[in-house]
């Protein structure tokens, strides 16, 4: 995947290239931008095309920066928030399981006597049972 993304990156800034290069005479030609205000006008002073776009270019970037800018930190607030709910989550899920091993060598010991208990509850109901019968 790493060498796709190279190759394909070098394919895009070659055909940057070959853009550049083929129309070099554009690009080197000095214009002057007029901004009339109606009060004022302003000139600017002859700069080459290729100054022009490469200011409007990291313009672009300025501009996609800053207005993703507050999403980003919205992001990284509620990122902060469902780490602190996972790590409360997390301790509340330690003190359930702790809880339930408890429970269960509770439950494993009161059975281990509650089975004795049940055995004897058996066993006299088989002799009483057998009693009924011999009494009859």
């Amino acid at each position: 995947m790493k060498r796709i993304k190279i190759a394909f990156w070098i394919i895009v800034i070659g055909f940057i290239a070959l853009v550049v290069l083929q129309n070099q005479f554009f690009f080197m030609a000095r214009q002057s931008l007029a901004i009339n205000l109606w009060v004022k006008k302003y000139n600017t002073p002859e700069i080459a095309n290729a100054i022009f776009f490469l200011v409007c270019f990291f313009a672009g970037l300025l501009a996609a920066y800053f207005s993703s800018l507050s999403g980003r930190f919205k992001s990284k607030k509620t990122i902060k928030n469902l780490k602190t709910s996972l790590d409360s989550q997390s301790e509340i899920i330690s003190e359930l399981k702790e809880e339930v091993e408890l429970l269960k060598s509770n439950v494993f010991g009161e059975n281990v006597s509650d089975n004795s208990f049940d055995d004897n509850e058996e066993n006299n109901e088989i002799s009483g049972g057998e009693e009924k019968k011999e009494s009859v």
